[in-house]
């Protein structure tokens, strides 16, 4: 029924002259009017879902209005029911009301009361229908909505979270109604005082917010969340206040990201030209030595040293050139390679600088093919630093497995490359610490291999981490999506 056609009222009535009256009074104020005689012919209509309204006699040859009321309500839950009766008394009234009569009016039927009745009855089946559909696109928009929406009692529980917050924190709404919002995701004084703040002030008529906030999420993740909050007079029947959060997580690791490459940049700019200085002023001092070295060829002992002052300045090179390449842009030049034939390529010449150990290299391959479009350089590089410090852990023998299969990574196709040692394998502090810039556990080396390997398979799109269980070896795992964006 559309809301423009005329509300159907029937009307329950043994007496045929009430029954023709109530009829004329309702078609006269613009009501379809339909009329039964008796309980049973009430009960076995079948287009109760057309009836807005029933205005019901009290007694009926086979029946009572407080025998019929209630198979009336489960045939017409939306449907208001008017009690008409010829008796005035209070207990009747009670019961009739108690048992869902949305009103009570006494015979003989006055048509100014009759009308009064009708009209705030259907008044109130307006008002009703309103704020169903009210509360309807309410929750459509909220449920839509890519931004966590809480709503909590003054007193910090909460009654409602949407889809959103429940796909971002991993924790159902099961788990979270009932919970105390401050403390359901991570204890947050933030929280308790943005509720706090905002039930204390029931005139405010704009929203509380601003609140910075920390989500502790089902998967140990943090969110880093900004929440608005505003009080609503009515939720399901008693106040509550809504509070809003944006997730700001990735527009806080964009800008650190951000300023980190404007850091970056700074320091390659500087590293590029002390690097082109310290090469001058390297080579020149080497000149030197080669002429010292020709002077005291006959002086083993001075000889030594001067050899060992050229590997400390090979090794001082070394560390320009690392510092630069990290801080440098990286700007991928990819093409279709066999990641395989690449990491052959580097495992033989780490061989040829450490002869003098025994490591057997393994590979197993459990994916379609090893293709992978990519920055060939780049992720030498990568596979080299994992290569190199599998070797450097390891003693005179023993062995590095790598394990390639087809992975998805970001919804996208991808390869997961495993590298496994069987050597002392990582702290809890050195896999936390793995790919830091300027971590490192070795004697010699900046600690900037791993950080720069993590740089390198980021601009691929992809993903580096480290596992580990002390004394059971080290492993490292390298996501590569098969074509960069």
């Amino acid at each position: 029924m559309s809301d423009s056609a005329p509300m159907t009222v029937l009307v329950v009535e043994d007496d045929e002259d009430t029954r023709a009256n109530l009829c004329d009074i309702l078609e006269l104020d613009g009501f379809r009017a339909e009329a039964v005689s008796t309980m049973r012919e009430a009960l076995g209509r079948q287009d109760w879902a057309n009836i807005g309204m029933v205005i019901l006699d009290r007694r009926l040859p086979d029946g009572t209005a407080e025998e019929l009321l209630p198979r009336l309500k489960g045939l017409a839950p939306d449907a208001d029911v008017i009690v008409a009766t010829g008796y005035a008394d209070l207990d009747g009234a009670i019961t009739a009301l108690r048992n869902g009569a949305a009103d009570y009016i006494i015979k003989p039927i006055n048509p100014a009361a009759l009308r009064a009745s009708v009209e705030r009855t259907a008044e109130r089946r307006r008002l009703a229908q309103a704020k169903a559909r009210s509360d309807a696109a309410f929750r459509t928009l909220v449920e839509a909505a890519p931004t966590l929406t809480v709503i909590v009692r003054p007193d910090c529980k909460i009654v409602y979270v949407n889809p959103f917050a429940e796909q971002l924190t991993g924790f159902s709404s099961a788990e979270l109604l009932g919970h105390d919002f401050a403390s359901a995701l991570g204890e947050s004084s933030a929280r308790r005082d943005l509720i706090g703040g905002t039930a204390s002030n029931h005139t405010r008529t704009r929203p509380r917010g601003g609140v910075q906030d920390t989500l502790h999420c089902r998967n140990g993740a943090h969110r880093s969340v900004v929440w608005n909050a505003k009080v609503l007079s009515d939720f399901d029947g008693a106040p509550a206040i809504l509070a809003i959060g944006h997730d700001m997580t990735e527009l806080h690791e964009a800008q650190r990201k951000a300023l980190q490459a404007e850091r970056l940049a700074a320091i390659g700019q500087m590293m590029t030209g002390l690097t082109h200085e310290s090469r001058n002023a390297l080579q020149r001092s080497k000149a030197c030595l080669e002429m010292l070295a020709m002077e005291v060829e006959d002086r083993p002992a001075a000889l030594d040293l001067v050899r060992r002052i050229e590997k400390a300045q090979d090794h001082l090179q070394h560390l320009y050139e690392e510092v630069r390449t990290y801080a440098a842009p990286i700007n991928l030049k990819t093409s279709v390679c066999d990641l395989g034939e690449l990491w052959r390529e580097i495992w033989a010449d780490l061989m040829q600088v450490v002869p003098q150990k025994r490591v057997q290299l393994c590979e197993e391959s459990r994916c379609t093919n090893l293709m992978c479009n990519i920055d060939r350089f780049a992720i030498g590089q990568v596979f080299h630093n994992i290569l190199e410090n599998a070797v450097s852990v390891l003693p005179d023998s023993g062995s590095i497995d790598i394990i390639c299969s087809d992975a998805e990574f970001d919804g996208r196709p991808a390869l997961r490359i495993a590298f496994c040692d069987n050597g002392p394998g990582l702290t809890a502090e050195q896999r936390r610490r793995i790919f830091e810039p300027f971590y490192t556990t070795k004697t010699k080396g900046t600690g900037l291999g791993m950080a720069i390997a993590k740089r390198i398979v980021q601009s691929h799109g992809g993903l580096i981490e480290a596992d580990s269980q002390p004394g059971r070896g080290a492993e490292i795992v390298v996501l590569l999506p098969r074509e960069v964006k």
